[in-house]
């Protein structure tokens, strides 16, 4: 019996593997078909040509040469690669593009299965849960915290001007929006804009955060070996950091559930339950479906752990390439700054109101400028449900492909071949209107687009205004111009420094 059924065992796991090496077959047959950079490696592919080295001068030869599509290759691995409006809209505006790509499994330990990872029937239900924590009046209740948190940055800034020193623009920055996502998603004072440098082997959730968004990053453009989970946890001299900063987190978000899970229990035994939420962590804690049933531990931990990571590093990453901008181009500048001095003209106070974010009309035009230019998020990948053509060939069922927005917003088919220039006046509505509307996608589109876009764009347009309401910017001499690189988001590979001139207001 033993025999006949290890030669069953035997047999199933073969037929698997001849499943497995005929829909891989079919997948390299068809992605043959389209056009590809030359030079590939048989084994190493494109990997040895540093298609995502800094600066991004691959990316951007290859838009030139593919301007529609072309297949990467990642190791032995291929990766269709949409960088036009005509090949993209297709996908993320139908079921074919619902499902993440196996890339996003890299995120699994720390963010398990949260908005940004899951599919299906259990993503709809996250989402349609989750939607009422961005509307419009609850964004609303958010100013004051941006408030509130710019001034601490501020007042670090009169020191640095007052002491001669620039301002290391993405440390103050990812501080800054750190402390915001703490407060207005877990309504945490972690006074983390205040706290002295870590030692030595200390960590914190910020730090945790970065180490944990370079190593997904070495994984996914690095050693393709390194994206299978088992051969990262044998070989990976970077899996004990890993496995230390994921607990971290987790540790610290386990840590403010149970605590608001405590008092709102109390507050349920001394009869004033709450009835409405106060920021995100109570929309998961009281969200309930048609017959009941609220979200299980787990999946509040993922959420709480994806909103951390996710409301933090784009708004950073964004508004360090927003300030450099400013300091490099002081006419665009200053025009921002005679806006906000309108805007404010005939009150006691620089604090900006959420009425006041629709006035910043050219702040808007800068910052989707600057968006354009840096695309935070670069590698939105999918995995095809159904066949789906680009330009005559046929991909099949199972297909990773990735969508490359820094390249989209830089394909001089679409922009034009002025693309390298910062020029806001692309966004003007007579200019916009001439542009499919996927042309720019800094939050994605369709169903899977961004839930957290409108908390971000405010969140950057304010903390723009305020800081230049206060301060003019130029940048500190010496310093070499900055180099984009990918770490999960685009960011400078090294600090940028801004000279800081207070206002005489």
């Amino acid at each position: 019996m033993w025999v006949v059924l290890s030669v069953c065992l035997v047999a199933v796991l073969l037929l698997k593997l001849a499943l497995i090496v005929h829909d891989t077959v079919k997948i390299w047959r068809a992605v043959n078909k389209l056009p590809s950079p030359p030079g590939a490696h048989w084994l190493a592919g494109h990997t040895n040509q540093g298609p995502y080295d800094p600066g991004f001068q691959w990316l951007l030869d290859t838009v030139a040469a593919f301007p529609r599509a072309y297949t990467l290759w990642n190791g032995p691995v291929p990766m269709p690669t949409l960088v036009h409006p005509d090949t993209i809209k297709p996908l993320l505006t139908s079921p074919t593009g619902s499902v993440k790509s196996p890339l996003y499994l890299l995120f699994d330990d720390w963010i398990g299965k949260g908005l940004a990872l899951s599919d299906g029937a259990l993503w709809k239900r996250h989402r349609r849960l989750l939607t009422g924590s961005f509307h419009f009046d609850v964004l609303k209740t958010y100013v004051p915290v941006y408030n509130e948190c710019v001034e601490v940055l501020l007042g670090k800034m009169v020191k640095l001007a007052a002491e001669g020193k620039p301002m290391q623009v993405e440390h103050e920055l990812g501080q800054c929006t750190f402390d915001i996502i703490l407060r207005t998603a877990c309504s945490h004072h972690s006074n983390c804009q205040l706290k002295e440098p870590l030692k030595d082997g200390e960590m914190d959730l910020l730090s945790a955060t970065n180490t944990m968004t370079r190593i997904v990053t070495s994984r996914m453009v690095g050693n393709p070996l390194y994206i299978n989970p088992w051969m990262f946890r044998l070989f990976s001299p970077q899996y004990p950091a890993w496995e230390r900063a994921v607990g971290y987190a987790h540790k610290v978000g386990d840590g403010l559930i149970s605590k608001r899970k405590e008092e709102l229990k109390k507050k349920m035994e001394d009869g004033d339950p709450l009835t409405s939420p106060r920021d995100f962590l109570d929309t998961l804690l009281l969200a309930r479906d048609e017959d009941g049933v609220s979200l299980s531990e787990k999946e509040i931990a993922d959420e709480v752990n994806t909103f951390l990571f996710g409301g933090h590093d784009t708004t950073s990453s964004t508004m360090t390439w927003v300030l450099y901008a400013m300091a490099k181009y002081p006419e665009h500048q200053t025009r921002v700054r005679e806006e906000v001095d309108e805007l404010l003209a005939d009150r006691d106070s620089d604090w900006i109101t959420s009425n006041d974010l629709s006035s910043l009309e050219y702040t808007s035009l800068v910052i989707k400028e600057v968006i354009r230019m840096y695309s935070p998020v670069m590698l939105p990948s999918r995995s095809l449900t159904a066949p789906y053509d680009v330009d005559g060939i046929t991909l099949p069922v199972g297909t990773t492909v990735a969508i490359n927005l820094y390249q989209l917003h830089h394909n001089p088919t679409v922009w034009g071949h002025d693309h390298m220039e910062f020029n806001p006046a692309r966004f003007l509505p007579g200019n916009l209107a001439a542009l499919d509307p996927f042309a720019y996608l800094p939050f994605s589109a369709g169903p899977r687009n961004c839930i957290g876009q409108q908390f971000a764009y405010n969140q950057v347009r304010f903390l723009t205004a305020r800081i230049l309401k206060r301060f003019r910017l130029s940048l500190a001499k010496g310093e070499p111009e900055p180099v984009p690189c990918l770490t999960i988001v685009v960011r400078p590979v090294q600090e940028i420094l801004l000279n800081l001139e207070p206002r005489n207001l």
